[in-house]
């Protein structure tokens, strides 16, 4: 029998799903080269990638291309509210996606801000839309063009919070 026919009794799958959470939180910006990380997994790279699937499912991490994104929910408990600035706890959280294929979010609003016509406002305004019942900008990324920065100055704008404030006082 040669060693690459006997399967891996001894490797504690757990152990090295959490090798693996640790790996990457460990990593600037909590992303990881997929190879990197099938290399940390070890064995071939068909047991590799079926651990690193069962992370996935598990909800603890993504792969969006040739990285392995550690989900934020694992480091980031709050994000900022786009419109307040205080602090948003994720159950409480309208996620603010600044890309399609990146599932991490650090930027959001709270519930309560989106109430009131702020949400009807800020589609009308043609600088955001929703998809799949979330909220992302509608435009792309460019040159001085950073999608929270944009909102920000929007939602911040005297422009914005008067027109929230006739369309409270309407009602």
């Amino acid at each position: 029998m040669t060693d690459d026919v006997v399967p891996d009794v001894d490797v504690d799958v757990e152990a090295l799903k959490q090798q693996v959470v640790e790996f990457i939180s460990g990593k600037k910006g909590h992303i990881a080269d997929l190879d990197e990380v099938l290399a940390l997994i070890g064995g071939d790279r068909d047991r590799a990638r079926s651990i690193l699937d069962e992370l996935t499912e598990d909800g603890q991490v993504s792969v969006v291309m040739d990285s392995v994104i550690l989900n934020s929910d694992r480091y980031l408990p709050k994000v900022r509210c786009l419109i307040c600035d205080r602090s948003v706890k994720r159950d409480d959280l309208v996620p603010f996606y600044r890309e399609k294929h990146f599932p991490f979010v650090n930027w959001g609003f709270h519930k309560d801000c989106l109430e009131g016509g702020a949400l009807d406002e800020m589609l009308s305004s043609g600088m955001f839309r929703t998809e799949d019942g979330k909220i992302y900008p509608n435009y792309e990324y460019g040159e001085g063009k950073n999608p929270v920065t944009i909102a920000i100055k929007y939602l911040r704008s005297e422009d914005f919070l008067y027109s929230l404030e006739l369309k409270s006082s309407e009602e």
